[in-house]
């Protein structure tokens, strides 16, 4: 059964079917945790890429985010803070903050820069 977010993912960014059916998903039922973490590797797989194209899918994956964080409930809210925006914060160096933060739409930066204080 397709969640909303998944629906909303492949919606915006129909790359996301290759991975989202990916063989990393045993069963069929994938939680929309599953997704954000995969999703989250996505993401900073790009945001780290010397590849200027990479960059700006990292900025495309970081709308799509935005936007089901914007519009979510706070079920979908915390699952991307809890997922998505915490595998970004753990991985984040004083070195890549300033880029990674250009990549974020304004209104994830303030999450994003919480995220990372907590933890």
């Amino acid at each position: 059964m397709k969640t909303k977010m998944i629906s909303t993912l492949e919606e915006w960014m129909p790359e996301s079917r290759s991975w989202i059916s990916d063989n990393d998903f045993s069963d069929h039922t994938i939680s929309d945790y599953q997704i954000l973490e995969k999703l989250a590797d996505v993401c900073l797989k790009k945001m780290n890429s010397e590849n200027e194209h990479e960059n700006e899918d990292a900025g495309e994956i970081a709308k799509v985010v935005n936007l089901m964080y914007q519009g979510g409930n706070q079920y979908t809210r915390n699952a991307i803070e809890n997922e998505f925006l915490t595998k970004l914060a753990i991985a984040e160096s004083p070195a890549s903050l300033k880029k990674h933060l250009d990549i974020l739409p304004k209104e994830l930066r303030k999450e994003y820069l919480k995220t990372i204080l907590e933890n």
